[in-house]
C-alpha cells in the first residue's frame, strides 16, 4: 500500500504563496527548507501540479505531475498524468516499471492538494506555518474557510500530533494525521 505524506510551508494566514509562480523557498526560512529537503529525500515519488513543477523543475527527481493537457513520460522520471481519470491507487500502478512508488510525498499546489482529500489519500501531514501574513494569494485547499492553518486540515479531519517551535522568528512545525 502506498503511503501519501503532504508536506506544506504555509504563511501565518493560510497561504502557501502569494501567486502560483512564486515557490516557497523565496519566503520560508532556512529551517522550513531542510525540513522539506529530508521530505522529498525520503519520498520514492514527488506528486505535484504543472505550477509547482515550473517553479523548480529537477529533471533527476521523480515526479508525478498532474496536469489536464499533458499526459505521458516526459522524462525516464517525470510522468505527467491527468487526475481526473485517476484514483490514488492509480499513481504506484503508473510508475510501477520505472520506480516503485511506497512513499509518495505530496507537495501541491491547491488542485492537487484538493485531489488527495476527496481521494481521503494523505496519510501524514508536514505542516510549517511561517511567521509571515500575506493578506491574500493560494489557498492550501480550494474550498478553505479558515485564515488558520491548523484549523483548515483539523477541521478537514486531521489531528495534530506534535506543534514544536523552530526558530526564535516563530516558525512552527507540525505532525498530523487522519482521526
Amino acid at each position: 500500500m502506498t503511503h501519501f505524506t503532504l508536506t506544506v510551508a504555509a504563511s501565518r494566514d493560510g497561504f502557501i504563496s502569494r501567486s502560483t509562480d512564486e515557490p516557497p523557498q523565496d519566503w520560508a526560512l532556512r529551517e522550513e527548507q531542510e525540513l522539506f529537503y529530508r521530505d522529498v529525500e525520503a519520498a520514492d515519488w514527488t506528486i505535484m501540479g504543472r505550477n509547482t513543477h515550473d517553479a523548480a523543475d529537477k529533471s533527476y527527481r521523480r515526479r508525478i505531475i498532474f496536469s489536464s493537457k499533458i499526459s505521458g513520460w516526459k522524462r525516464t522520471t517525470q510522468i505527467w498524468l491527468d487526475p481526473a481519470s485517476l484514483i490514488a491507487q492509480d499513481l504506484a500502478l503508473a510508475v510501477a516499471d520505472v520506480h516503485p512508488l511506497e512513499r509518495g510525498l505530496i507537495l501541491g499546489g491547491t488542485r492537487v492538494h484538493d485531489w488527495f482529500l476527496a481521494q481521503r489519500a494523505i496519510h501524514i501531514v508536514h505542516l510549517t506555518i511561517e511567521p509571515v501574513s500575506f493578506g491574500n494569494g493560494v489557498a492550501i485547499f480550494s474550498d478553505q474557510s479558515s485564515a488558520d492553518p491548523c484549523k483548515t486540515f483539523t477541521s478537514n479531519g486531521f489531528k495534530i500530533d506534535s506543534d514544536e517551535l523552530l526558530n526564535s522568528e516563530g516558525t512552527r512545525y507540525l505532525k498530523l494525521s487522519k482521526t
